[in-house]
This record gives structure tokens, sequence and C-alpha cells, in this order.
């Protein structure tokens, strides 16, 4: 009787053993979070990283945002490494309302 329970007891472990598989899942080379399903997203980011190496050629490399994703975008804002000039502030402005006009002309209000 007794190795009749011990029997069933490892028949019933290997029943209910579980193999796991490895998950894939294609990286995106879309840059920014909140654009990656807007078309004409990816050529955009190619002409701007283009854009970024042949600055970096001439020596006149920088950070660009638009290359960033939103988290990276959020942690530099955070750690202050944006600059604090006016004119900086001025060129926010003009982005901002040239945003604004953008989406009141695609009707997102």
């Amino acid at each position: 009787m007794f190795a009749l329970r011990t029997r069933t007891f490892a028949a019933a472990s290997r029943a209910t053993a579980t193999t796991r598989t490895f998950g894939t899942s294609r990286a995106l080379a879309a840059g920014k979070e909140s654009a990656l399903h807007q078309e004409g997203r990816a050529e955009e980011a190619e002409r701007e990283k283009q854009e970024q190496l042949k600055e970096q050629r001439e020596g006149k490399g920088h950070w660009k945002d638009e290359l960033a994703s939103d988290s990276e975008s959020i942690v530099k804002a955070d750690r202050n490494d944006m600059k604090n000039t006016n004119a900086t502030i001025s060129e926010l402005q003009k982005e901002a309302a040239k945003q604004a006009e953008k989406e009141k002309k695609e009707g997102k209000q």
C-alpha cells in the first residue's frame, strides 16, 4: 500500500511540471513612446539620426530631444541638464505655439 501511494504521488508531480519558453519582443527604434504609431515616425527618426551623425563629424554634436525617448527627456529635464537661458525659454515658447497651431489645424484641441 505504501509503494502505491509513492508511485501515485510521483506520477502526479510529473504531470504538473511546466516548462518555460523564452519570450521575445522586437525592439522599437522609434524614439518617443508617445509617437510610436505616427506615420512617418521611422523616416523622421532616421533623418534626425543622420543629421546628428553629420553634426558629430563636424564637431558640433549635441543632445537631440527628437531622438530621445519620453523617459530620457524627462530625466534630462529633472536633472536640469537643459539650458535655462532666456533664449531657450523663448525657443520653447515658440515651439509650443507652433505645436498648438499644428494641433489646431489637425483638429486636436
